[in-house]
């Protein structure tokens, strides 16, 4: 069952990528009505008018605000009367500056890898198009994310910055240059396909909207398929349970743990476990103590947590790392399952494919399931 349906996942997917860029706005859509066009997305509305359209990011700190408001306008077209107050976007754009690896990824997803002029951090790429733009100096190296290169920034003559927000934090001297810079608060949404969805603005912008739709639509169709498939397996059987889970570890003194509305807690949810701080009614990281976590894990099934080294994690070496780490029982009867983030494209595909994490963590809690599953980011220690 679920091997069919990621098939057929796969075979929409096939067909998106046919479809080419420049679409047109309002393509098939109730462009009178300025009818949304988001439906998981928390933080992101795309409203369609009759010549331009209008992106909305909410304040993820500060629902009753707007973090943003843009108007896209065709570059060819003149800007209509009656449009209401925000940043003008011409489209498509064609030179674009991604301060992260994940945001890159999407538009190399929509083909338009060949439209990024800089990046920034180019060791966190992972993008084979955009490394190779970056070995050959066509995509400029614009330095460090917190505070980026201005000149080299200038020297990429991007249209616009794509760049993720953080509360009371602004975009220093970069903000100051005259770029429009997208903010994309995809991170701060609390479903994985909330976070998928937000493949519609990069469609907007770039004129492709047809592609992003049915890129979105795959991993729709294939992430609920997978999830629904786990549920009915956990439901048809009473004896079959949700394996206790605990998350991540501990840096320097605090141990982050996801929150319980968090993304990160509802594909654990979705994929067959009892995350252990389900409870917690927050959407962002929780900061605790070793020993609160202890306390609550220590008894846990499964242990799964990510890290970035150019050698795997091992048994050996997350003891030497914290020798109270093998007091877990999940630890004393190897169940800690480590996701290297320095080998595997973990981030880029949580957003694009998040149904590939979500088969990868059923396949560890619920193993019967998936009896021929290859884990793609989540390991056994060894």
């Amino acid at each position: 069952m679920i091997r069919t349906i990621l098939k057929t996942a796969a075979a929409i997917l096939l067909t998106a990528t046919a479809i080419s860029c420049g679409s047109g706005p309002g393509k098939d859509r109730d462009a009178e009505n300025g009818a949304g066009t988001t439906q998981y997305a928390r933080y992101l509305d795309i409203l369609e008018h009759d010549g331009y359209t209008v992106v909305e990011v909410t304040n993820p700190w500060d629902t009753a605000r707007l973090l943003h408001r843009y108007i896209l306008v065709p570059q060819d077209s003149p800007v209509p009367s009656g449009t209401p107050e925000g940043t003008l976007i011409r489209t498509p754009i064609d030179r674009i500056i991604v301060y992260s690896s994940v945001h890159a990824s999407i538009l190399d997803a929509l083909g338009a890898s060949g439209r990024i002029t800089g990046v920034c951090e180019p060791e966190y790429m992972t993008c084979p198009a955009v490394k190779e733009g970056i070995a050959s100096g066509q995509i400029t190296d614009c330095g460090n994310s917190v505070s980026p290169s201005i000149e080299r920034i200038a020297r990429a003559g991007g249209q616009v910055i794509i760049a993720s927000p953080f509360e009371n934090s602004g975009y220093g001297a970069a903000g100051k240059l005259g770029i429009p810079i997208i903010e994309a608060a995809d991170y701060m949404e609390n479903t994985p396909l909330g976070r998928t969805e937000w493949i519609r603005l990069f469609g907007a912008l770039l004129d492709c909207q047809d592609r992003a739709d049915s890129l979105f639509r795959a991993a729709e169709e294939e992430y609920n398929g997978i999830r629904n498939s786990i549920a009915r397996h956990i439901d048809s059987d009473g004896s079959i349970r949700r394996p206790t889970l605990v998350a991540e570890r501990k840096y320097g003194a605090s141990w982050d743990v996801p929150g319980g509305a968090s993304y990160m807690a509802r594909i654990y949810t979705d994929a067959g476990a009892d995350y252990i701080f389900s409870s917690t009614a927050t959407t962002a990281n929780i900061n605790m103590s070793f020993e609160s976590v202890l306390r609550e894990g220590i008894d846990a099934d499964i242990w799964v947590l990510k890290y970035w080294s150019p050698r795997p994690m091992t048994y050996s070496s997350l003891e030497d790392e914290y020798s109270l780490y093998s007091r877990f029982r999940a630890f004393q009867e190897h169940h800690v399952y480590g996701c290297n983030t320095c080998s595997s494209t973990y981030y880029d595909d949580i957003v694009l494919h998040p149904a590939w994490i979500l088969e990868d963590l059923a396949a560890i809690f619920h193993p019967a399931l998936f009896p021929d599953h290859s884990q793609r980011y989540f390991k056994p220690l060894q």
